[in-house]
């Protein structure tokens, strides 16, 4: 009967161990569950902010590169607009009537006559205003400014559509009208610009 009594109370006791245990796993397993969930939702919080920043940078990358793609045709459209205007303007000075013609070329070869003694080189368009009484006024302005004037036509016209080309003994002189143009080009191009455009093109 005692030991009856003796192996009865071990397995009180075990029972009693066993429900602690239990519970005490039971506890714990709770906790480690708790811990994973807090885990796996802070992380699932910060892959969507991290996604969200990746989307939103995208969109700004986006935004940013059409931006720059709009200014990029903008100032593709302006200089276009530019090189027609420019192109326009060589246009009517090769277009000018006889009197403003002949201003602008003395004006020419008074500024860039050295000796007044000077080759010039002329388109072959021109070669006949030269020949019948232009060049004659040419000399007798450069006479008239203390020059020589004796200026002299080259037998070879000149490859450019209008102007004139001023051949002296050191150094020449490029006067066609394509290249004053794009000397004007040079230091007024942002000033025509913001005339156009209310901008300079860069």
């Amino acid at each position: 009967m005692a030991a009856n009594k003796i192996i009865a109370k071990i397995e009180e006791e075990a029972s009693k161990d066993k429900a602690d245990i239990l519970a005490q796993a039971q506890k714990k397993a709770a906790t480690v569950r708790e811990k994973v969930l807090a885990s796996a939702e802070s992380s699932v919080e910060s892959i969507k902010a991290q996604a969200k920043n990746s989307a939103e940078e995208a969109g700004r990358r986006q935004v940013l590169i059409a931006e720059l793609e709009s200014r990029k045709k903008t100032l593709n459209s302006q200089r276009q607009i530019l090189e027609e205007v420019f192109a326009k303007a060589e246009e009517e000075l090769n277009k000018l009537p006889q009197d403003k013609w002949e201003k602008l070329i003395t004006s020419i070869v008074l500024g860039a006559s050295e000796t007044g003694a000077e080759k010039l080189h002329v388109p072959a368009a021109d070669l006949a205003k030269y020949q019948t009484g232009f060049l004659a006024k040419l000399n007798a302005a450069l006479v008239a400014s203390g020059k020589k004037g004796s200026l002299t036509l080259s037998d070879v016209p000149a490859k450019f559509k209008g102007g004139v080309e001023l051949e002296g003994q050191t150094t020449d002189y490029d006067g066609s009208f394509a290249s004053l143009l794009k000397d004007i080009r040079q230091k007024e191009e942002r000033h025509v610009a913001a005339m156009l455009f209310g901008t300079e093109v860069k």
